[in-house]
């Protein structure tokens, strides 16, 4: 449906915008919009949760940003990126791939900037810009006001455990760019379709999430020439093949592809990394999910009945990746969420063709009315917002580590000589958090990095920390001399009562051990 073809009211500011042209540039951008107050409510939500939680929630609650802060200071001091390891004492100098070097590198010059605050508020604008850039692309789909705001909101609970200061966000911001253009051009081609190309080499060197934007247009291209529609199935073909030739422009070329595509198809990693694992129907953002869920099955299906087959298929795949792992979950809502809003406001238009004065229907069709043109435009506030939050500190209590809730800070800081000196054994969370604060002088054994340490390190770690059967020969194989563990893991039971183990220091989260 056209996006001029559902009747709106304008708003007083857009009438005398259409009133007086020759001041329609400068009051456009000066005055603000209902886009502008949805971008810094997601903006400042994320901010206060990041800084008031209590560790279990915000941008900070992964410490492998840690690890990609480090990683960008090296690149930037070496002016190179990495070949081999430079972290671990397990794989020192391995083949290593940093394909998130640029993402790196960013995340190292924020907190350089302005250390934990720079970061949060520069990871929180690009989450709330993928998601402004979701709702204008379903505003400008056809949709009313009231039903995108619905779905929007579905979309961003459902991804809201991935709203962390990680690389991945990069791929929320450019997938929502990229389905706005592959939508634009199904409705009517045009050149433009093309800046996927060079958007593809971008997104290579920023998150492994380029695969989303090559599966999206393969799945497309299938489609269409199922719908018999070969003319656009060739076009779609050929926008695949220009990107993934794209995406080897990067430091470490097609390498990256061979070594990310088997990688997503390990079986262990399902088993052993909790964002490879299916999603918990029971969770807050898991019920989001479900909903989303079962209306994208409910529209594929209607759309498989209309011999629509391209926007179906595309549906269906990240449906069953979403199932699958969590990880795919914001891809399937940004996917489906344009696609679903148009459907919906056709309902709504069925369900509110000619509401009586004063009903509820009546009030709800003038508040979708009033409000659908603010959504359509964005002035400079929402830039002068993250500006002035990069500037100033508002009185807010901006973190200055990561949550020590969460981390154990207490000892890693009060004993930074001991453990940074050491081979130590720690969790693989706790690990990227030893990396920050004690690179390069730290070295670690694992860390959140699993593509990188393969399935049998993995395992043994896995088994020195339960304290299976073998873990003292493991311990003694790798040669460590220091542990460092949260308190009631079954190794800390074991430490307290194994001969050549002194307990250094403990607190209620964390128990430290030296040979």
């Amino acid at each position: 449906m056209p996006a001029d073809s559902i009747s709106a009211r304008p708003l007083s500011s857009e009438r005398e915008t259409a009133r007086h042209p020759d001041a329609s540039g400068l009051a456009r951008w000066l005055t603000p919009s209902l886009a502008d107050v949805i971008f810094c409510a997601l903006l400042l939500w994320l901010i206060l949760f990041t800084i008031y939680s209590d560790g279990t929630v915000g941008l900070l609650l992964d410490s492998n940003t840690g690890y990609h802060i480090r990683t960008g200071d090296y690149i930037l001091s070496h002016r190179t990126v990495p070949r081999g390891d430079i972290f671990s004492f397990s794989r020192p100098g391995q083949p290593w791939f940093a394909w998130e070097w640029l993402s790196a590198i960013l995340f190292s010059l924020c907190y350089s900037a302005g250390g934990f605050k720079a970061l949060v508020v520069f990871s929180g604008a690009i989450a709330a810009l993928a998601n402004l850039i979701l709702m204008r692309h379903m505003i400008w789909s056809g949709a009313n006001a009231l039903v995108t705001i619905g779905l929007l909101h579905m979309v961003a609970a459902a991804s809201s455990i991935h709203y962390l200061a990680r690389p991945h966000l990069f791929t929320f911001l450019l997938l929502a760019v990229s389905l706005w253009l592959i939508d634009a051009d199904r409705r009517r081609p045009s050149g433009r379709i093309w800046l996927l190309v060079p958007i593809a080499v971008l997104w290579a060197n920023l998150h492994g999430g380029f695969l989303a934007l090559l599966a999206s247009l393969a799945a497309l291209a299938v489609g269409f020439a199922l719908e018999g529609q070969y003319e656009s199935a060739r076009r779609y073909a050929l926008l695949a093949v220009a990107c993934t030739a794209a995406t080897g422009a990067n430091p470490y070329g097609f390498a990256v592809h061979a070594h990310a595509i088997p990688y997503l198809q390990q079986k262990w990693m399902i088993r052993l990394v909790q964002e490879f694992q299916s999603p918990q129907f029971g969770s807050p953002e898991g019920r989001y999910f479900e909903l989303l869920l079962i209306a994208g099955l409910a529209l594929s299906a209607q759309l498989i009945a209309r011999k629509q087959y391209a926007s179906a298929l595309l549906i269906l795949a990240w449906a069953h990746a979403a199932l699958n792992s969590v990880r795919h979950i914001p891809i399937f809502g940004f996917v489906v969420a344009p696609m679903l809003v148009r459907e919906a406001t056709v309902l709504w238009n069925r369900w509110n063709p000619f509401p009586p004065p004063g009903s509820i229907r009546s009030i709800l069709a003038g508040l979708a009315a009033d409000h659908t043109p603010g959504l359509r435009r964005s002035s400079v506030w929402p830039a002068a917002l993250v500006l002035s939050l990069a500037l100033f500190s508002f009185g807010f209590a901006w973190p200055a580590d990561f949550p020590h809730g969460r981390y154990p800070a207490g000892l890693a800081l009060k004993h930074a000589q001991l453990i940074s000196g050491s081979r130590i054994f720690t969790t693989d969370a706790w690990a990227d958090y030893l990396t920050f604060h004690h690179y390069p002088r730290q070295k670690i054994f694992v860390d959140g990095r699993s593509d990188f340490f393969g399935q049998e390190i993995i395992e043994e770690y896995l088994q020195i920390l339960k304290g299976q059967q073998g873990w003292d020969t493991l311990m003694r194989r790798y040669d460590f001399n220091a542990v460092l563990i949260p308190s009631q893991s079954a190794l800390a039971s074991l430490l307290r009562v194994t001969p050549g183990w002194i307990l250094v220091d403990a607190d209620d989260q964390a128990v430290l051990f030296r040979r």
